[in-house]
C-alpha cells in the first residue's frame, strides 16, 4: 500500500537545528514533534526547499520557526489558492506574506486570547508566555494580544482564498519552560503573601518554576480573599491562591485548534487519536508516599484506599520498610509498587546522585518483590539541575516520573502548567532529544492537611477542561492520624467517579500512552466516504479516532470494519469519532460521515 499523503505538512529545518546546537542554543521548535506525537495527528515532514512549492495534497503548512529565505512565488500562490500557512515565532522573511513584522521582543509576558472562530475553546485567563515578539501590521485580524501594551501576539492575514496565521509567541519555549522550569541551583523566590515559603534550604522542583505567584494564581471559586498576614501552618487556616490553569496544556490545545481550523478552511480531512479510551473525558490518579514506613500508617492507607475503591501508585521510600506481610497485601490489593527516591540527607544513601538512586531502586525491588519498577516520585519533590534526573530514570528503566509538583500550600494546582503526560526535552548539549521517561504532573498533597480542600474541584475542573490527568497525593501518617484528610481522600475518589473520571495507576497511564504512541493514522477518500487506517505497534482497546472533517454530520456509519461512529464535540469543535479496538498491525475502516 502506498504511503498516505497527509494534508498537514511541517517544515523540518535540520540545518537550523544544527546551527542552534553548535551555538549552544536550544532549538525550541523541535518540541513540535512531542506536541504532534501526543496528538497522534499525522503529518508530512518536508524540507525548507520543498516548502517553497508545497507538495500536492498539502492543505495546512506549518513553519515551526521562520525559514532563512523569503517566500517563493509558488508558496504565495499556494496560499492564494486556499492553503493555510501557520508560522510560529518571528516571521522573519515571511513577514510580507504574513502581513506583519516584529516590533520588539517579549522575554516573558502574558497573552489574552480574542474571540475568534480560530479558537473553539479558549482559556479563561491570560496565558503565560516565555519568549516572543510583538507583531505589527494593518491588514490582519488580531487573534491574541500581549496584555501589557495590547500589541498583537497572534494574527491572521487573509490572502486570496487562503490565510497566514502567525504566532508572535514562542509557543514551544513557553510549553517546555512552563512544564520543565529552569535548572534548580538555589532556593526559589517565595510568594510575597506568605503562602508559599519555597526558600526552605531544600532544592526541589518548584525552585525552578516559571509560573508567577503574582500573575498565574487565583483563589478557588467561592472562597474569601486572602487576609494578610498568612501563616503557613498545618492544616491551612484558609484557602489560598493556587495555580488554577494548566497553562502549558492550553498552549498545546491552542496550536491544535489552529490546525483544526486550518483543516476546516481547506476542506481537508485529518485524523487524530483521542487521549483516552472512548467515552473517557479525563483521568484521575492517586499516589501514596510511604514516609516513615510505620506499619500502622501503611495499614491505615491500605484501609482508606480499599474504602475509596482506588488502586494507587504506592511510592516506597528508603530507609526502613514495612513488614513483608504488608508489602504482600499492598500488591494483592492491586496497588502499584513504585520508588519514592529519597535525597533528603536523612540516611547514608539518601543523597542526590546516580549511585544513591540506583541503590534505592534495588532496595525497593527487594522489599516489594517487584522486578520491574515502572514509576517514581521524588521525596519532598527534590530536584537539582534541569534534566539530569531523567537520564537516571532511563538507566534504571523507570518509564514514568511524577515528581514535578508542589510542596507548599500556595503553589498547589497546575504548578508546572500541565495535566497531560509528556516526554521531556533535553538541553542543547544533548541535541534537544526527548527522554524516554514520561512526566506525570503532581497537583496537590494531603487535602485538608497540606492543601486546602477547596483546591480539589479546581484541579478536577482544570484537568477535565483539557482532558488530562488530575493527580492527588496522600501520605499514610495523615490518612492514619488525621480524620479530615482520610475523609478528603474518600471524597475526591467519589467526586472523580461522579464526573466519569476513572482512577488509573501510573503504570496504567504509562502503558496506555506508550501504546497509543505506537499508532500511526491516515485517511483517504473512498467511494462510500472515508477509508481510515491505523498501523499499530501494540493493541489499543477501546480507542477513539477523531476525524476533523468539513461536515461531521449527525449519524456517521461504519461501513467496513469492526467499530462504531458518532459525532462528538471536543475542545468546542465537532469531530467524527470512530470507536474501535485497534489491534497490533494494520487496521482499516470505511466510514460514511
Amino acid at each position: 500500500m502506498p504511503e498516505p499523503l497527509h494534508a498537514v505538512a511541517v517544515v523540518d529545518d535540520q540545518a537550523a537545528i544544527e546551527r542552534a546546537h553548535q551555538a549552544g542554543q536550544d532549538a525550541w521548535w523541535a518540541y513540535l514533534a512531542e506536541v504532534l506525537g501526543h496528538l497522534r495527528l499525522p503529518c508530512r515532514s518536508i524540507t525548507p526547499s520543498e516548502a517553497a512549492a508545497p507538495p500536492d495534497g498539502v492543505s495546512v503548512l506549518v513553519f515551526p520557526t521562520a525559514p532563512d529565505a523569503g517566500p517563493s512565488d509558488e508558496l504565495e500562490q499556494w496560499v492564494r489558492d486556499g492553503g493555510v500557512l501557520i508560522v510560529i515565532g518571528d516571521p522573519g522573511p515571511l513577514s510580507a506574506l504574513a502581513g506583519v513584522s516584529t516590533d520588539g521582543t517579549v522575554p516573558d509576558g502574558h497573552v489574552v486570547l480574542a474571540d475568534s472562530p480560530v479558537w473553539s475553546s479558549r482559556p479563561p485567563v491570560a496565558l503565560h508566555a516565555v519568549g516572543g515578539s510583538r507583531l505589527t501590521g494593518e491588514d490582519v485580524e488580531v487573534l491574541a494580544r500581549w496584555d501589557d501594551d495590547e500589541a498583537a501576539a497572534v494574527t491572521l492575514h487573509r490572502l486570496g482564498a487562503g490565510s497566514v496565521l502567525t504566532y508572535g509567541v514562542d509557543v514551544w519555549q513557553s510549553i517546555v519552560r512552563i512544564q520543565q522550569g529552569y535548572a534548580v541551583t538555589a532556593d526559589g523566590e517565595p510568594a510575597a503573601d506568605g503562602t508559599a515559603p519555597i526558600d526552605d534550604d531544600i532544592l526541589k522542583c518548584e525552585d525552578g518554576m516559571v509560573l508567577s505567584f503574582e500573575r498565574d494564581r487565583a483563589m478557588p471559586p467561592g472562597e474569601p480573599e486572602l487576609v494578610p498576614p498568612y501563616e503557613h501552618v498545618y492544616p491551612p487556616p484558609s484557602a489560598v491562591p493556587m495555580f488554577d490553569q494548566p497553562q502549558a496544556d492550553w498552549w498545546c490545545s491552542l496550536f491544535a485548534q489552529s490546525l483544526w481550523w486550518g483543516i476546516e478552511q481547506t476542506g481537508a480531512t485529518v485524523p487524530w487519536l483521542w487521549y483516552w479510551p472512548s467515552g473517557v473525558d479525563a483521568v484521575a490518579h492517586m499516589s501514596h508516599d510511604s514516609d516513615q514506613n510505620v506499619e500502622a500508617d501503611g495499614r491505615a492507607a491500605l484501609d482508606a484506599f480499599a474504602e475509596a475503591g482506588v488502586e494507587v501508585t504506592w511510592c516506597h521510600v528508603f530507609p526502613g520498610g514495612y513488614s513483608p506481610e504488608l508489602y504482600t497485601e499492598i500488591t494483592a490489593a492491586g496497588h502499584e509498587n513504585a520508588l519514592h527516591y529519597n535525597a533528603m540527607g536523612d540516611a547514608d544513601l539518601a543523597q542526590w546522585g546516580w549511585p544513591q538512586m540506583r541503590a534505592q531502586y534495588a532496595w525497593a525491588q527487594a522489599v516489594t518483590g517487584t522486578e520491574q519498577i515502572v514509576s517514581n516520585k521524588n521525596h519532598y519533590t527534590r530536584w537539582e539541575g534541569w534534566t539530569e534526573f531523567y537520564t537516571w530514570c532511563e538507566r534504571l528503566g523507570i518509564q514514568i516520573d511524577e515528581s514535578r509538583g508542589p510542596s507548599k500550600q500556595g503553589d498547589v494546582g497546575f504548578t508546572f502548567g500541565a495535566s497531560h503526560v509528556s516526554f521531556p526535552m533535553a538541553p542543547a548539549a544533548e541535541g534537544n532529544r526527548f527522554y524516554d521517561v514520561l512526566n506525570l504532573p503532581l497537583h496537590t498533597q494531603d487535602l485538608a492537611w497540606a492543601g486546602h480542600t477547596a483546591a480539589r474541584d479546581v484541579i478536577l475542573d482544570g484537568a477535565q477542561a483539557v482532558h488530562g490527568v488530575a493527580h492527588f497525593l496522600f501520605h499514610g501518617p495523615h490518612l492514619n492520624l488525621r480524620p479530615p484528610t482520610r475523609a478528603a481522600c474518600l471524597e475526591v475518589a467519589a467526586e472523580a467517579r461522579r464526573r466519569g473520571m476513572p482512577w488509573w495507576t501510573a503504570t496504567r497511564i504509562n502503558s496506555w500512552e506508550r501504546s497509543r504512541r505506537g499508532v500511526v493514522l491516515s485517511v483517504e477518500p473512498h467511494p462510500d466516504g472515508l477509508a481510515v487506517r491505523a498501523q499499530a505497534t501494540d493493541p489499543v482497546p477501546g480507542a477513539a479516532v477523531l476525524l476533523a472533517v468539513p461536515d461531521a454530520g449527525t449519524s456517521p456509519i461504519v461501513k467496513e470494519g469492526e467499530g462504531s461512529a458518532r459525532a462528538v464535540v471536543r475542545f468546542g469543535r465537532t469531530f467524527v469519532e470512530l470507536t474501535a479496538d485497534i489491534v497490533a498491525g494494520d487496521n482499516r475502516w470505511v466510514i460514511t460521515p
